[in-house]
């Protein structure tokens, strides 16, 4: 009799066990359908990852995809010399545009708009982030910084540069505003660069959220709301923390190839140059913040590196210029790539073969010669 009734208390819990997790699954139907949908995301592209092992084999991946690559090297002493493979496209980029609100920054402290010293509370550079929307990575950025109820806004840059928090990308980007931001790739000389947008307002706009559609689609303005108004961001905040950004991998590769900032890696190479020579008190600010000297343990012929990039699904960006022992001068390199399969791109965040290729190219003169021969301008 015991061992029935043991069998009997089995079934039933069994059975209480299915029925439970069917109501979690059906409750959450969406957040179960986006994690299966992810899964089937991360083999796309596998058998080409699995190629990718050395940035010889990453420059053979970017010959056979003309139409969604671009990369540009070359040395300032003879840009006729160099390398502008698909150099003219316009791409959405990823990180990149950090440069041009870094330079919109180091503008407005030098013009007296802005006081590297101010302080802001911490509390309020919270309020530019949501769970699955940046949350984590913010608090992550913050442990690089003492505890304090307050920063510096030159440690928020910091945060930015270091942490890529994206609370800090906002809160910044909104102190310089959109009108400032607009005009600024004119004034650089770069204009088929578009200036950077919101995080949180662009994230937002990817959503069809009916309490926030009454605002538009505008990032700048959606941005503004949640910040400002506490309880809607109060709701928003416990909707994607129970449900999650509700968005595929796949989603996020179409809305960031439609919404995000484009650019060209021509254009992004002649900022570099502008940052690497530029000889005013902006220019010397700009290499303040992005240069950094190499130690010798490295073995690499570089000197001291600049370096900007980013990823996303789809999208790799990377923007390097270094400055030599053996020589003096500067080389350029900018990497653009989009509508990368899901699986390259995470093997990419892996192993950082992207970065490695961009080094590979900054220091290694004959390597350079045959990427230049490789992929023809």
């Amino acid at each position: 009799m015991t061992g029935i009734n043991l069998k009997r208390h089995l079934l039933i819990a069994s059975g209480l066990l299915v029925l439970a997790i069917a109501f979690v699954v059906l409750r959450y139907r969406d957040t179960f359908s986006v994690m299966l949908e992810n899964l089937r995301a991360m083999r796309e592209g596998r058998a080409l990852a699995e190629t990718l092992r050395s940035p010889q084999d990453l420059v053979d991946y970017l010959a056979g995809q003309p139409h969604t690559v671009s990369l540009v090297a070359f040395d300032l002493e003879a840009p006729d010399s160099g390398l502008y493979f698909q150099a003219d496209v316009a791409r959405p980029v990823a990180g990149l545009p950090r440069l041009l609100l870094l330079a919109g920054y180091v503008q407005a402290v030098q013009q007296g708009k802005l006081n590297p010293e101010e302080r802001v509370a911490r509390r309020t550079l919270d309020r530019y982030v949501l769970p699955s929307l940046g949350a984590q990575i913010h608090q992550h950025a913050l442990t690089l910084l003492a505890a304090d109820d307050s920063l510096r806004l030159e440690q928020v840059m910091h945060l930015l540069l270091q942490g890529n928090d994206p609370a800090a990308h906002d809160y910044l980007l909104l102190r310089l505003g959109p009108s400032a931001l607009s005009k600024l790739p004119e004034r650089l000389g770069v204009p088929a660069l578009e200036p950077p947008l919101p995080v949180l307002g662009l994230f937002l706009s990817w959503h069809a959220l009916p309490v926030v559609q009454q605002y538009g689609r505008a990032p700048y303005r959606l941005t503004r709301q949640v910040v400002r108004d506490t309880m809607l961001h109060r709701t928003l905040a416990q909707q994607f923390e129970q449900q999650g950004s509700g968005l595929s991998l796949w989603d996020q590769r179409d809305r960031a190839q439609a919404t995000y900032p484009r650019g060209t890696a021509q254009a992004y190479a002649l900022l570099l140059q502008r940052i690497a020579t530029d000889t005013s008190t902006w220019g010397r600010n700009m290499r303040r913040y992005l240069e950094r000297p190499l130690p010798d343990t490295l073995q690499v012929n570089l000197k001291t590196l600049a370096v900007e990039s980013g990823l996303f699904p789809g999208l790799v960006s990377v923007a390097a210029y270094a400055r030599r022992h053996d020589r003096s001068g500067v080389r350029i390199v900018v990497l653009l790539m989009e509508q990368v399969p899901m699986a390259v791109l995470y093997h990419l965040a892996q192993t950082r073969l992207e970065q490695g290729l961009v080094l590979q190219l900054l220091g290694d003169d004959v390597f350079f010669k045959q990427v230049r021969r490789r992929l023809p301008s």
